[in-house]
């Protein structure tokens, strides 16, 4: 075999490039923690399509051995429990957009921070009356504080009860509206009242007794506030809630579901001390 010796340096490097990429490039189409070799022999996934899925799109799925788990309303897929070894398979499909796992995340609450200016709302008796605020949290727990402001409750977590087992959304929900009722009386030598006590809390829960969730669970809240925008006057998702970043925002369902959010008008808080 004959080699013809490059001319320039830079035709040299980029020939070089391509047979490396060749050889050891990965699947784009998989996300790089489903490109290592210690995957369990079947996991839960999420698939994100080019366009909305079609019923043969499932049957594609099905035939590797990956049921259909959950349909996404407003992201462009679902969640598949697949073998391990069906996904690149799977990926050939034309229009998979990219498969990424159903990652596990919790509720984290790193930083609270109290330089948010909200004392400035409140000296213009700006309190949020008539604004809803989805919380999409462990639950929110039946506390004076927050009587009478939960006007919806869902639970999506399936391996937990609605109500609020870790304590941690109905911490968060006393920092949004607590009225400070539970912080009031002869035994307290202060009273913490709530950013905006006159909020409407919207309730999804997906986060367990353990404080812990997936990607899927979160995505569907997010999509129930989006359909409850209207009925409730959804003005703010909450997530005090995360995990690590696996890939760009551009191909991670969670930010894809949250940007429908935002291009349905709603403001997405995630905490600080989320990640």
């Amino acid at each position: 075999m004959r080699f013809t010796s490059f001319k320039t340096p830079l035709l040299a490097f980029a020939v070089s490039v391509f047979l490396s990429s060749a050889c050891w490039g990965g699947n784009a189409k998989l996300s790089a923690d489903l490109q290592g070799g210690n995957l369990p022999a079947a996991l839960d996934v999420i698939i994100q399509y080019k366009q909305p899925p079609t019923g043969d799109d499932d049957q594609k799925v099905i035939d590797q051995g990956g049921p259909v788990k959950k349909k996404f309303k407003y992201v462009k897929g679902g969640t598949y429990h697949v073998p391990s070894s069906a996904l690149s398979a799977i990926a050939e499909s034309s229009n998979v957009a990219y498969i990424s796992p159903d990652h596990a995340l919790k509720g984290l609450l790193d930083q609270a921070d109290t330089t948010i200016g909200s004392y400035l709302a409140a000296s213009y008796n700006v309190d949020g009356t008539g604004i809803g605020v989805a919380v999409i949290d462990s639950g929110i727990a039946n506390v004076a504080d927050l009587q009478g402001k939960v006007v919806y409750a869902e639970m999506f977590n399936t391996n937990t009860t609605l109500g609020d087992a870790y304590g941690h959304g109905t911490h968060v929900s006393g920092i949004i509206a607590g009225s400070g009722k539970d912080s009031t009386g002869s035994l307290f030598f202060r009273t913490f009242h709530g950013v905006a006590e006159g909020v409407n809390l919207i309730n999804l829960q997906v986060l367990d007794a353990n404080g812990a969730g997936t990607d899927s669970f979160t995505i569907a809240a997010v999509e129930q506030a989006i359909a409850l925008k209207d009925t409730h006057n959804i003005r703010v998702i909450n997530l005090s809630l995360g995990r690590p970043v696996y890939e760009s925002y551009k191909l991670d369902p969670l930010c894809q579901a949250l940007e429908q959010a935002w291009k349905a008008g709603i403001a997405v808080v995630v905490a600080a001390g989320s990640r």
